[in-house]
């Protein structure tokens, strides 16, 4: 799959014997999501050793749609997306983060669940008066409990998530002597002395700003913008509405961050970036509210792997698999896919020195460096400037295979070049083998 950067069975395959032991494999009665990623985590925890790391949790969807006629709709391990009508499932993993470089390491958390055709909904099935372990939002609980188990040689762990996951209960629940929070706020909260959250934070005066360069999207305009910083200490009190409220602190004292771009700057018809992070860091200067935003914009990093599992990388919605359960194995397989792409993309400019072998054999390796030859030009704005054997050499090598130019004043390459990279490595590498076999 790594190999050829797809989950489609017929691809994968080079003769229908290969076809149907994939599929043999993959829809086996001994085989399931749960034990494979049981099997692929054991080395989180030693790669994580008394680092500070980040766990980016998110959800997203596998959507199936268009293979509707090929599935079965009484299949227990399908159901009604995000719409209540196509088919498919969710997905919501905790990516691990080295918080030094930003490096992905590997998952600490990963659930993978559908919901059902026939389903009460929230009135029906009195949802105000679920305890937190029995609702779907649980899942950002049990991402951090899980994580703090995954990762016990961690030096210190940091849970990072969007708006979905300010959940009160989830303050109260997951920080403890080396583990914290970076939630984005989704609602104004009521403080301890009465006023709001939002309020409290207007009041803030502005500590210092920085100049960000927006990149497009389909959403913005790119442009060099300015992002004032304030944060104030809070103590935000329990909701009355809470279920067992009684077993829950009466506040939780946190410290909530604002960065807001100016309002100068904004252009017409777009809203104005935005974000209020709640953190359970001790935040003292303008330097350590400076490091929280750090940290949570390596969020980003999740959104890419999504894509990466999905159109602009490894297609998951368009594997041809027929049941849920060899659909959510495929899932999990493409994930530690996804992944070495990614990682391949991170560390493009690492000066650190982490060698090739995290992603390649040491046969490739030897292909990696005849092939940094030819791409090399005759000029040393050409050369491959990272150190011999490094991912970073590796990976400059692949995108320039992918058709990157290797000039510095050019966009750096993205998820799609080394994608194309990869596959017409992986190319080579096979008739590289022949060859050496050949002449043996």
């Amino acid at each position: 799959m790594v190999k050829k950067k797809t989950v489609i069975i017929n691809q994968l395959s080079e003769e229908r014997n290969e076809l149907v032991s994939y599929s043999r494999f993959l829809n086996n009665d001994g085989v399931n999501w749960q034990n494979i990623f049981k099997e692929k985590s054991i080395d989180i925890n030693k790669l994580s050793e008394n680092k500070h790391v980040l766990v980016v949790n998110d959800t997203t969807e596998f959507n199936y749609e268009s293979h509707r006629n090929y599935l079965n709709l009484k299949d227990k391990e399908l159901g009604p997306v995000g719409n209540d009508k196509d088919i498919g499932f969710f997905c919501h993993p905790g990516l691990v983060i080295d918080s030094d470089n930003g490096v992905p390491l590997g998952f600490s958390y990963l659930k993978l669940w559908n919901r059902d055709f026939v389903k009460q909904n929230k009135q029906e099935r009195k949802y105000k008066q679920q305890s937190i372990e029995e609702k779907e939002s649980y899942r950002w609980i049990e991402c951090g409990k899980i994580s703090k188990e995954q990762l016990s040689t961690a030096g210190k762990i940091t849970i990072i998530a969007d708006r979905e996951s300010d959940i009160y209960e989830e303050f109260a629940a997951i920080p403890d002597e080396r583990t914290e929070l970076i939630i984005r706020s989704r609602n104004d909260r009521i403080l301890k002395e009465g006023d709001t959250l939002y309020k409290q934070i207007n009041f803030t005066k502005v500590c210092q700003s920085y100049e960000l360069k927006v990149r497009p999207t389909a959403k913005r305009q790119a442009r060099n913008t300015v992002i004032e910083v304030k944060y104030t200490q809070v103590k935000i009190r329990k909701p009355a509405t809470l279920y067992k409220k009684e077993e829950i602190p009466d506040y939780i004292e946190l410290t909530a961050i604002e960065a807001k771009e100016v309002i100068e700057k904004v252009p017409e018809g777009e809203k104005a970036i935005h974000w209020i992070l709640l953190t359970t860091h001790k935040v003292k200067s303008i330097k350590d509210a400076f490091q929280i935003i750090i940290w949570y914009s390596m969020r980003w990093q999740i959104e890419l792997l999504f894509a990466t599992m999905k159109s602009k990388g490894m297609n998951m919605e368009a594997s041809e698999l027929e049941s849920g359960k060899a659909l959510k194995s495929m899932c999990v397989i493409a994930f530690y896919a996804s992944l070495l792409i990614n990682q391949l993309r991170q560390l493009r400019n690492d000066t650190s020195g982490i060698h090739a072998g995290i992603a390649f054999k040491n046969k490739q390796i030897e292909l990696l460096k005849i092939l940094t030859k030819r791409y090399e030009g005759k000029t040393e704005k050409l050369k491959n400037p990272y150190e011999k054997e490094s991912i970073a050499w590796a990976a400059w090598t692949i995108a320039r295979i992918g058709g990157w130019k290797g000039y510095a004043r050019e966009s750096p390459p993205g998820n799609k070049t080394f994608k194309w990279g990869l596959d017409r490595f992986y190319a080579i590498y096979e008739g590289y083998v022949i060859n050496n076999k050949m002449c043996a």
